[in-house]
């Protein structure tokens, strides 16, 4: 299973961002963010369109890596902000 996790300072808070692939039973990858150890966020996607790509381990690394990057930029964005206060 691909996965990262990455601990953010933002605005006075650790956060963190956990990014993993749930598997071919689930067929999504999963970003979660973390406020002292309280899911405040979660955001998903599916890779079942492309369960019979013969390249399906890359693609599934592939979208692990961009989701996890667009959380963390999300987050510096102000996107989660609502979940701060």
């Amino acid at each position: 299973m691909e996965g990262y996790t990455t601990a953010i300072e933002y605005k006075g808070h650790l956060l963190t961002v956990q990014t993993q692939d749930k598997g071919p039973a689930f067929n999504y990858v999963e970003s979660l963010i973390f406020l002292g150890g309280k899911v405040i966020f979660s955001r998903r996607a599916s890779y079942s369109a492309h369960l019979n790509d013969p390249d399906l381990q890359e693609t599934v690394k592939r979208l692990v890596e961009e989701l996890h990057a667009d959380v963390l930029d999300e987050i510096v964005e102000g996107k989660y902000d609502r979940f701060l206060e």
